[in-house]
């Protein structure tokens, strides 16, 4: 009989192997803004290691800020935005963001990747 035990804890291995490697940045953020988890993709974007990014507020990293009403909001959102880097360069993205539990706690999921300047979303990013 197979050990169902072992092979889930492979899939779960290879879903975060998978997440961390994505090619689009992968970021947890609680009910206070709060990153609680990030993967390297966003840390190369972003330019911080994951310690750095940890417990910062996403509007810490947001061009312009956020509105904080939006950030918390409870709905599935997508947009356009412009990142602040560790090295004060700013890079375009568009993202989707959408709202979940993990324990009975809020948590929101952000899956954003950057954009090419020619790519008309980049215009429309603030």
């Amino acid at each position: 009989m197979p050990n169902f035990d072992a092979h889930e804890a492979v899939l779960e291995t290879l879903l975060l192997e998978a997440i961390d490697s994505a090619g689009m940045a992968i970021c947890v953020y609680d009910e206070e803004g709060r990153y609680v988890t990030v993967n390297d993709r966003a840390c190369s974007i972003l330019g911080h290691t994951r310690q750095e990014l940890i417990s910062h507020d996403v509007a810490d990293f947001t061009a312009g800020g956020i509105d904080r009403k939006v950030l918390l909001s409870n709905q599935h959102r997508e947009g356009v935005r412009v990142v602040t880097r560790k090295d004060g360069s700013t890079v375009p993205v568009a993202f989707v963001v959408a709202p979940t539990r993990v324990a009975n706690l809020p948590y929101f999921v952000a899956v954003w990747w950057t954009l090419d300047t020619d790519d008309p979303r980049a215009a429309s990013a603030s």
